[in-house]
């Protein structure tokens, strides 16, 4: 595959990866600070309420700030999200964002000044409005920039180097009581620097086209596609990505009566269902508790998740390339057999532990295991859910599908997350039986089912799938009908669809809309 970034495009990503760098820092704030961020709780405690700071009290506020950053993704996910649709990516995503950033860092800076817990929940609730919008509105924002043949590519630079940076990046220098307000300065000023840089980038083509502003869509065709694009052909596909559906907003439950959307959606929940149930959330979280088991001390723990982020860092690279070179297909697959080794092995570790101790041969396993966990990120796996939103399903669905989407991963990562620690106590590996069963079945569903979608224009896809399910539809049904039936009166209820497809976008594709020059 000949790997070629269009300057402009290459800019944008720049921007973008600068500012999850920076809202990476508010994020990091207080699981890499605790310890100072207590001494603020106590200062709270006894100057603002009379309390007595017990480790009961502690705990409390420590829950209240850790829960008050779901508490800003929830609002966020049904308030602000949708102003991508109405505003348009570039306000959500450059001038919104800004200013969540620019309110959590000013909160964050006062309570580290004030020594006020207050001000410091204040400032993660807003930091958990931006979270949606980091995870669904940026990706879709860059999706819908890109070029066909390397969308993938470009998602996955992102995704990289934002997970990258989670692993490396935390702010232990310069942690000190009277100090850490140099963090959310740093936040400040950088984010107004990042701001001007990303300011200049034009709106997302697809979404101006979707409303009917095509000389500013087509202006943005060749800042983002480059001088080698072909402004008709690009232009013709937008229109047509756009007329896939008549409705300018279709909701979940459009998306799930509709045949040729709910098989999307099932390969979508599929894709997700397969990589949350792999008990990486439990091993992210109890992370300390299962390395002890294993016979690891606390701070052999550290060394080795240091070790292991630094060891693996540049393998996570790898998947920038093979998402596009190899496609989506293989690139699941790969991560597939990986994933579930990894389960199978984290299986038989807790099994020997649980029989007879933790050992050397213990502790070789789960470090396997850890590598096992960082060689997924290799294989580009981690853009797939954003990919397929892009790809799956026409503009006016997608907004919704991601809501959908991050709401039901929240709710099923929580009763994960606080059951583990039930289940643990009373059969160690009874719990990773769970993961074992669960991603057979979704493996099987994507082996079946999972289309490949790497380098295809979106309306192609999605054209594509809908022919399928319909002849699908119609042979299922064909093998149901009784002979004595008319079989053409029985297949005439069954595609009643919102999808504005083929058959009938001729009547709807106005090729007016194209602008006349041809070349960028």
């Amino acid at each position: 595959m000949k790997f070629s970034i269009p300057p402009n495009l290459l800019y944008m990503l720049f921007c973008f990866l600068l500012m999850d760098l920076i809202n990476q820092i508010t994020q990091l704030t207080f699981p890499t600070l605790a310890e100072t961020i207590n001494v603020m709780n106590n200062h709270t405690l006894i100057s603002h309420y009379g309390i007595d700071p017990t480790p009961a009290n502690i705990a409390f506020l420590n829950s209240i700030i850790t829960s008050s950053t779901t508490v800003g993704m929830i609002f966020s996910l049904f308030v602000f999200v949708p102003m991508a649709e109405t505003k348009g990516r570039k306000y959500t995503v450059i001038y919104f964002r800004f200013i969540i950033t620019l309110g959590t860092s000013l909160c964050h800076l006062m309570s580290a000044l004030f020594q006020s817990t207050e001000l410091f929940v204040l400032g993660q609730i807003l930091n958990g409005l931006q979270l949606p919008l980091r995870m669904f509105v940026t990706m879709l924002y860059i999706t819908e920039c890109a070029p066909d043949k390397y969308r993938g590519t470009y998602v996955e630079i992102v995704t990289t180097t934002t997970s990258s940076t989670f692993s490396v990046a935390t702010p232990n220098l310069l942690g000190k009581e009277n100090t850490w307000f140099i963090f959310p300065l740093t936040v400040l000023i950088c984010s107004i620097g990042n701001f001007a840089m990303a300011a200049r980038l034009p709106e997302s083509p697809k979404w101006l086209v979707r409303r009917n502003r095509m000389d500013e869509a087509a202006r943005s065709i060749k800042f983002y596609h480059g001088e080698n694009c072909s402004l008709n052909d690009v232009m013709t596909s937008f229109i047509k990505e756009k007329n896939l559906t008549k409705e300018d907003r279709i909701s979940i439950r459009q998306v799930w009566e509709n045949d040729t959307m709910r098989e999307a959606l099932k390969v979508l929940c599929a894709v997700s269902l397969f990589l949350i149930l792999d008990s990486g959330a439990v091993q992210g979280t109890y992370t300390v508790l299962l390395h002890k088991t294993a016979g690891f001390t606390v701070q052999e723990t550290m060394n080795i998740k240091l070790i292991l982020a630094v060891a693996f860092f540049p393998t996570r690279f790898v998947g920038t390339y093979i998402i596009e070179a190899l496609g989506r297909r293989p690139v699941m697959f790969i991560a597939g057999v990986i994933v579930y080794s990894k389960t199978w092995l984290m299986l038989a570790t807790q099994f020997v532990i649980f029989f007879t101790g933790p050992s050397l041969l213990t502790k070789i396993m789960y470090v396997s295991v850890e590598c096992l966990a960082d060689s997924t990120l290799a294989t580009g796996v981690a853009s797939l859910g954003v990919l397929f939103i892009a790809e799956l399903f026409p503009p006016s669905a997608r907004t919704s599908v991601a809501q959908a989407l991050i709401l039901v991963t929240m709710v099923i990562n929580l009763p994960i997350i606080a059951a583990f620690p039930i289940f643990y106590s009373l059969f160690e590996p009874g719990y990773f039986f769970i993961h074992v069963f669960s991603q057979i079945f979704f493996g099987s569903y994507l082996y079946k089912h999972m289309p490949e979608t790497k380098g295809r224009a979106v309306y192609d896809i999605i054209e594509s799938m809908d022919q399928e399910v319909a002849s699908r539809s119609v042979s299922f049904i064909e093998e149901k009908t009784p002979l004595i039936r008319k079989r053409s009166s029985t297949l005439a209820f069954k595609r009643n669809s919102i999808l504005n497809t083929s058959r009938t976008r001729a009547l709807t594709f106005d090729h007016g809309l194209i602008p006349r020059k041809v070349d960028c």
